[in-house]
Order: C-alpha cells, then structure tokens, then sequence
C-alpha cells in the first residue's frame, strides 16, 4: 500500500503506512489496546484526552444501550500535559507508531501550554484539537492560529459534525492541516430513578453503527470543499465496508474506536 501523508503541504509531513488509525476511545493513553490486537495492522495511534492542568476523574461513565449503538455520559476527564508525557511516553515509543495527542482545552493560551509539552514526547509526531461544541469558528481560528505559531507539529481539527464544514474552513485557513469528521453525535435518554421511579434524562455521546451515515454526510461536505487537506473519517464505522465507503466518500485515512472492543482485531 502506498505511503499516506496526513500532514499535507506541512514541512515535516506526517506518513503512515495504513489508513487505519486507533482512537483515543479505542486505546485511551496508548495503555488500554484491546487484548490481541496486532498493531503491525495500523497506521497511527490517537491517544488522549489531554489539556494543560488535566481534569480530574469525575465518576463512571453511564452507558445505556439503544438500537444500533450506545449513549455515554459526558465526562470531563483529561490528563495533564505534564502527567501525559511523565506515564505515558515510555509506552507511545513502544507501539512502535506514529502517536498523535488529542488535545481539549478550549482557551488558546491552555491550548499551547499542553502541545508545547506533549511535543517534547519523542514518539508523538502531532496534535489533534477537539475543540468544546461550545467553541465558535471564529474561537477554533484563534485557537489554530495559537497551535500554529507556537508548535511545529501538524495539527488535526475535530469539529461537531453539525458545523463541521464551517469548522474545517476556518481551521484550515488558520494553518490545521487535517480535519477529523469528527465529534461524536450528542445525545439523551430518559432513565428511571430506581428509588423513586422518575424517569430523569441522561445526556450523553453517541457510539455505534447508528452514527455512520451521519459522519458520512459530513464527511462528504468537507471533502467536496477541496480544502487541500488530509480528512480522517471517525464515527460508526463498524465493518470493512463503513471503512471502504469513507475512503470513497474522500478520507484518506479511518479512526477506529468501539468497534475493537467488540471485535477485538483489525481485518486486512
């Protein structure tokens, strides 16, 4: 297979050999890879959350089951930058691939002190920033801007899927030279109080099949824009066919999350 370059027009690049790629909902920290899994078979690891001062753990995650996938509650947590790199450096050189750092935080200032630590990583060749849903275009600019003329790593952009084009133009006028289609669908559910019977709602991520075809819709918006960058396709994709459309839909490379936890292996 031919060499992929996820950091196009970027001095450094950034190739892979597979257009698979590992999420941070897949591996977390690069510590979590579902048992068996054989990462000769892909071509980077997402790892992550991380934000400059780290959040700290708020309870479990809530996961209720719905008809083609799973709804999670919210939650807050990341590590620090300084933290991330102290645990987990040691195990990003291990895998063995390209590592790429989610970044969360939404105020620049945060935003630059977390990848100008997380770059100091010698296994991690790039940053992917998720921004809040509540962060505007206008706020993502900044925020790239800020990455940009602070750190020499490619930069990936997660954005909703609801503006995800919106997103994706403005962060690549900026300097992002990737866009991953993108943040999980927002959800609800109506869970009943097993004391009192009350049915309270329960706000959450969407995960599973379900969500495909909505990242595709996306992901064909932002492809039809030829924005000259690379587009990683993220969200639903469950089977060889989900990965096979959105390389046809105009990704050039795939994050896989849920989907190893229940398959727990990477086909061919």
């Amino acid at each position: 297979m031919a060499d992929i370059d996820l950091a196009p027009n970027h001095k450094h690049g950034l190739i892979v050999h597979c257009p698979l790629l590992l999420s941070p909902v897949a591996v977390g920290f690069g510590d979590s890879l579902p048992h068996g899994l054989d990462v000769t078979h892909i071509g980077g690891v997402v790892v992550g959350p991380v934000s400059a001062s780290g959040r700290g753990y708020s309870g479990p995650v809530n996961l209720v089951e719905l008809d083609g996938g799973v709804l999670a509650s919210h939650s807050s947590f990341s590590r620090s930058a300084r933290r991330a790199v102290e645990r987990f450096a040691a195990t990003w050189a291990r895998l063995h691939r390209p590592v790429i750092v989610q970044l969360v935080d939404a105020i620049p200032a945060d935003l630059v002190k977390a990848a100008q630590r997380i770059v100091q990583a010698p296994a991690v060749v790039g940053v992917e920033w998720k921004p809040p849903r509540s962060v505007t275009p206008a706020q993502v600019s900044e925020g790239v801007r800020a990455l940009q003329q602070n750190i020499e790593a490619p930069i990936w952009v997660k954005p909703p899927l609801d503006n995800a084009l919106v997103v994706a133009e403005r962060a690549v006028a900026a300097g992002a030279v990737g866009i991953v289609v993108g943040q999980p669908l927002p959800g609800a559910v109506l869970v009943a109080d097993p004391a009192t019977g009350a049915a309270n709602p329960l706000n959450g991520d969407l995960y599973g099949p379900l969500t495909f075809a909505a990242m595709l819709r996306a992901l064909l918006d932002v492809a039809n824009a030829q924005l000259g960058c690379a587009l990683i396709a993220c969200g639903g994709v469950y089977r060889q066919e989900h990965v096979h459309q959105s390389l046809a839909a105009g990704a050039h490379a795939v994050q896989l999350d849920a989907m190893l936890w229940r398959e727990g292996k990477i086909g061919d």
